[in-house]
């Protein structure tokens, strides 16, 4: 296998072929990604293989690496490891999902080439969680201040408050 991936493909075209082909990209040039790293820097190892069975276009990967991100509680960078496997299926149109394979997810393809490192940048994108977070052992705003991770909420109806004071009930005698 080359260690340089293509960065444009003809998806029919190499699926037909069966190519097989890995390399190291660049997280500094993933514009999308890139406002979501603390620290533009580093790589990805990734491994591609491509198929054709039938109609049926399959491409497999795998991406290995880290990312700094920045953690939601400290803001400082956290390190996000990535080792993802993903398994699209390459359609023409959205009428051929229904065919697809359990767990491949669906990459719409048109007669023209692609870029690679679009497809590992949107998976890259779809594996960071909405909000980051050192563990709580390991963050030091949680270590600092006592975050409890753990929150327990009960519906529990036997454990009745007395009624709260009206704060405005002194206003009352105002009126009189």
């Amino acid at each position: 296998m080359p260690e340089r991936l293509p960065v444009f493909i003809n998806p029919e075209n190499v699926a037909s072929r069966g190519l097989q082909t890995s390399g190291v990209l660049s997280l500094e040039k993933m514009d999308r990604l890139i406002d979501r790293l603390v620290a533009p820097f580093g790589k990805v190892r990734v491994s591609l293989a491509f198929a054709k069975e039938g109609q049926h276009m399959t491409m497999h990967g795998n991406v290995v690496g880290n990312m700094f991100v920045e953690c939601q509680r400290c803001m400082q960078a956290l390190e996000f490891k990535v080792d993802h496997e993903f398994e699209l299926g390459l359609i023409k149109s959205e009428a051929e999902i229904e065919c697809l394979l359990p767990g491949q997810e669906p990459l719409l393809i048109s007669h023209e080439d692609i870029r690679l490192a679009d497809i590992i940048e949107d998976e890259l994108e779809l594996l960071l969680p909405m909000s980051v977070m050192h563990e709580p052992e390991e963050c030091s705003v949680a270590r600092d201040y006592g975050v409890n991770e753990e929150v327990i909420i009960t519906d529990d109806s036997s454990n009745e408050q007395p009624p709260k004071k009206n704060p405005f009930s002194a206003l009352a005698d105002l009126k009189k």
